[in-house]
């Protein structure tokens, strides 16, 4: 998009507004953003941590949370993903059976950017890292992975917009025409 999405207006506000909001909203710990500016974030009130592997993308991200978390586990969000929703969220972490990860499989992809992961990836994650391999499914294999499948989110009425991505003017296009006709629904 050109510049940082986390500051992107969807509905008046900043995707990092929305998201944290509803994280806050669901967990009993305060909110942890991963970034290596913390000024720029300092007004939302969260903890910051910075990568402790510099530039390597999103996996150095999940590796910093993992890493810095008192808790086994976390669950990483991307914050250009404004629609997701507790129910959802609470299906997840009621449905964690002792895997490393716990991951959507949307159709034909995976959300590796909302998930659960276990303090039980850093060593494969590290691996990766250490080779320039910063994908963020890189160490899948190396890891026991479960899988939210297709038919599962379906029963939750977990709709296509729930994974949009707010990357490029067009998907802001349609994530403001999604929260119009959410908007619309409402009042009706």
């Amino acid at each position: 998009m050109g510049r940082n999405k986390s500051f992107v207006r969807l509905g008046g506000r900043p995707l990092i507004e929305i998201v944290v909001g509803k994280v806050a909203d669901i967990f009993q710990q305060k909110p942890v953003i991963i970034t290596n500016h913390p000024e720029e974030y300092s007004y939302l009130g969260c903890n910051m941590i910075g990568d402790i592997v510099k530039d390597k993308g999103p996996l150095g991200g999940i590796h910093a949370g993992l890493i810095s978390s008192p808790t086994p586990y976390i669950f990483v969000f991307a914050c250009d993903m404004p629609f997701i929703e507790k129910a959802f969220i609470h299906y997840m972490m009621n449905r964690l059976a002792g895997e490393d990860i716990l991951i959507p499989h949307n159709g034909e992809s995976v959300e590796p950017l909302h998930a659960i992961y276990s303090k039980q990836c850093i060593a494969a994650i590290e691996l990766h890292l250490h080779k320039d391999h910063c994908c963020v499914q890189s160490f899948f294999q190396d890891v026991n992975i479960a899988y939210v499948e297709q038919p599962e989110m379906t029963g939750l009425n977990i709709l296509d917009h729930y994974f949009l991505n707010v990357n490029t003017v067009e998907d802001l296009t349609a994530a403001e025409r999604y929260l119009v006709q959410s908007r619309d629904n409402l009042k009706s």
